[in-house]
């Protein structure tokens, strides 16, 4: 298959010309002439937008398509979009076998309804007449149909194209569709009008052939002639443009030159930089409008002269001045310089200047070019903003040791998170926590009931490096001694009766954040022993697992207990106790912080008072009084719930608390202790479970129990039935 030569890619552009209501016909004599109509014709329509509808047989469809192909066109793509239609003679021309105009006349006007429907901007159809030859329909028929084709698409959103193969239709048909179209394409050629041709023309009609060529060649020398004025017209026009174009360019040279000028001098201006020359041998000197301007000259006045320039300098800055001149002009170098000029009211301007050499093509010096700039309000700028850093370098000093004084303050003062006070007591507290909250360190809180253990260990958390996740809270009392293990290090499903299935423990739950152990002085032994292990190498195991967990946990703990007398009493293990004080904070009771009352008062009175809606604006003087002298066994915890009561029962603007709701009884921080021998078989007791729980009840061997608490594993035995120990319960099932 050959594409289309490149002579008719003229073709083209002669089409792009026609639009809706054409009727064309083109007259080929060979295949490439015939495709290069065809393709080209259907191009223009798909470029435009409009729908092409193609008639012919499977064979000339399939050449089609590899023609558009070759051509770059995707033909299945504008077939799915419908862009572009197969269709045969059957399907348009002919029904039930026959020709009938009315018919064909319906078809094309509903197809180009739905091609305007769909989106098209026309319709556009092209076929091959080859099948006419066949002769059912007769000549006379065929070219009635195409007379009145020609009437209709001038009435219709259509243009249409019929190619006729003059090799194989007599020449006395050839004249009849030259006469019938108002356009005719010929070769590359494409000319309208001239071929609509009356009958009479041609009265002999006795070489139709002839006639045919005669036309023909009419056709193609119209295009030539038309093709060679086309061109003179072309010359002359260019012709005049040059002309003009001469004038033109000379006006706008100068009118460039002086809008570069101007441009250059509002620029200088802009920039406050004039530009000079010297000449070397002649002295002459040339100074822009902006270099007048900056020595305080008038242009129209005063000559500018190297002399006149040496007297604007400053006295002080002269002597550099000339020196370096003189040097640069012997030694032909630029030269660069800050100087100060002195104007006649005195005034004092900063200035830096540029020299450069010009030299011929002998290397003889001719004259220096250069610019000067006004940098008087740089060298202002310059001189402020040096003061302006001096001054923020000693405010910055000052600043600084406010700003460590400050922090102090802050570590010290009332306000972290929900810890109110600013009394002595407190303010070593919040230092302490201040210090130790971003160091990841085990911290072990200590006070009474009420003093805001949880609440200290909250702040720790939330200045912490692990701030970001999660704060785990767990009361080792709360918890029956049985379930401690499994609350927090979790077991696995089937660890004992009523695991059904695994659970994570609070370790888990806080990977990577903080837990905090509250009363940890009531964790049973087994546990200790655990967390201990969890202190010291990072790994725990689920109950009933067999696997360690690494833990990146941080361990706030925190007690109202003595531990000291716990460990005397054996119930709290030294060694964990030892892991747990990494750095311990002890919490003063509210009765030692009584400086603290009044802001406690206000904070807790605004708290309660938002909360239920009332306006209460301050606190009756004697309320305050009798909290100062009440000693709050029950800490601020105590203090928390009598304020809540009080705003319960306040109706008015005044806070006022009868003396009756506090309680007169002596303070008992810690209930009578058992006597140290019992203690001290429960504490044997739990720590033989403990070794019996981690071995799996085995007592001897390596695993067993005895190594584990490193006595022999007869007088272990011998304990387990002193103490009544049931071994054989630890034993898996």
């Amino acid at each position: 298959m050959m594409n289309p030569p490149p002579h008719f890619t003229p073709l083209i552009a002669a089409l792009e010309q026609l639009g809706p209501h054409d009727h064309l016909c083109s007259i080929y004599e060979n295949q490439q002439e015939h495709l290069a109509v065809a393709i080209s014709f259907i191009q223009v329509g798909l470029s435009r937008g409009e729908k092409c509808v193609c008639i012919a047989d499977d064979e000339k469809l399939r050449d089609i398509r590899e023609a558009l192909q070759a051509q770059g066109i995707d033909v299945d793509c504008a077939i799915a979009s419908k862009s572009l239609v197969w269709t045969t003679k059957e399907q348009v021309y002919l029904k039930r076998g026959s020709l009938e105009l009315d018919w064909m006349f319906s078809f094309w006007k509903e197809a180009t309804e739905l091609a305007m429907s769909e989106g098209f901007s026309a319709l556009r159809a092209i076929d091959e007449r080859e099948w006419v030859l066949e002769g059912a329909l007769g000549f006379e028929h065929w070219m009635k149909y195409e007379s009145r084709l020609t009437h209709s698409l001038s009435q219709s959103k259509c243009l249409a194209l019929c190619q006729y193969n003059r090799r194989l239709f007599p020449p006395e048909l050839i004249l009849e569709v030259i006469r019938t179209h108002p356009i005719v394409v010929c070769g590359n050629t494409v000319c309208r009008n001239f071929y609509h041709v009356p009958p009479d023309e041609f009265p002999d009609n006795d070489n139709p052939a002839r006639d045919v060529d005669r036309l023909l060649n009419n056709i193609r020398e119209q295009e030539r002639v038309e093709s060679a004025l086309r061109e003179k017209q072309e010359e002359l026009r260019r012709t005049r443009e040059i002309l003009v174009d001469d004038i033109s360019q000379r006006k706008r040279a100068e009118e460039e030159l002086r809008r570069s000028e101007m441009y250059l001098a509002e620029g200088q201006r802009l920039s406050h930089t004039g530009s000079w020359a010297r000449n070397v041998s002649s002295e002459e000197v040339f100074w822009s409008q902006e270099t007048f301007r900056i020595f305080g000259l008038d242009s129209e006045k005063a000559k500018p002269s190297y002399r006149t320039f040496l007297e604007r300098i400053h006295p002080d800055d002269r002597p550099l001045v000339q020196q370096t001149v003189d040097t640069a002009s012997h030694e032909k170098k630029v030269w660069e310089l800050d100087y100060r000029i002195v104007l006649p009211d005195l005034s004092t301007k900063h200035v830096h200047a540029v020299g450069h050499p010009v030299v011929n093509e002998y290397g003889n010096l001719v004259e220096y070019l250069g610019t000067v700039m006004d940098v008087t309000d740089q060298q202002q700028g310059r001189a402020a903003l040096e003061k302006a850093f001096d001054e923020i370098k000693t405010l910055k000093d000052q600043l600084h040791k406010e700003n460590l004084v400050l922090r102090e303050q802050i570590d010290q003062l009332w306000m972290f998170e929900e810890i109110v006070g600013s009394s002595p007591a407190l303010q070593g507290v919040l230092s302490r926590l201040a210090r130790v909250a971003p160091a990841d360190s085990t911290v072990l809180i200590m006070g009474e009931t009420g003093t805001g253990k949880e609440l200290v260990a909250r702040a720790i958390h939330k200045r912490s490096q692990r701030s970001g996740r999660a704060f785990v809270s767990v009361n080792c009392a709360a918890v029956p001694p049985s379930l401690i293990a499994s609350e927090l290090f979790g077991h696995e499903k089937g660890a004992f009766t009523g695991a059904q299935q695994r659970r994570l423990g609070r370790f888990e739950l806080a990977e990577g954040g903080t837990i905090f152990l509250d009363e940890i002085g009531d964790l049973p032994v087994a546990a200790q022993i655990a967390l201990l292990r969890v202190l010291q190498e990072r790994e725990f195991e689920r109950v009933g697992g067999s696997h360690p967990i690494s833990a990146d946990v941080r361990v706030i703990a925190a007690t109202n207990r003595n531990l000291h007398a716990a460990i005397a009493a054996g119930t709290f293990r030294l060694d964990l106790f030892y892991r747990l004080s990494v750095f311990p904070i002890e919490l003063p009771p509210l009765r030692e912080r009584k400086e603290d009352m009044p802001m406690l008062l206000e904070y807790f009175t605004k708290r309660y008072a938002s909360r239920l809606g009332k306006n209460i604006k301050h606190v009756d003087k004697r309320t305050v009084e009798l909290f100062q002298s009440y000693d709050w066994p029950g800490n601020v915890r105590e203090l928390q719930n009598v304020i809540e009561r009080s705003v319960i029962l306040c109706d008015g603007e005044v806070l006022a608390v009868d003396d009756s709701w506090l309680s007169r009884e002596p303070v008992q921080p810690n209930p009578p202790s058992r006597p140290p021998a019992e203690k001290l078989v429960d504490r044997q007791k739990e720590m033989i479970e403990a070794a019996l729980a981690e071995s799996k009840g085995r007592v001897s061997g390596p695993c067993g129990a005895a190594a584990k608490l490193g006595i022999p594993s007869s007088t272990l035995e011998s304990k387990i039935k002193a103490l009544k120990v049931k071994k054989h319960r630890f034993k898996p099932d």
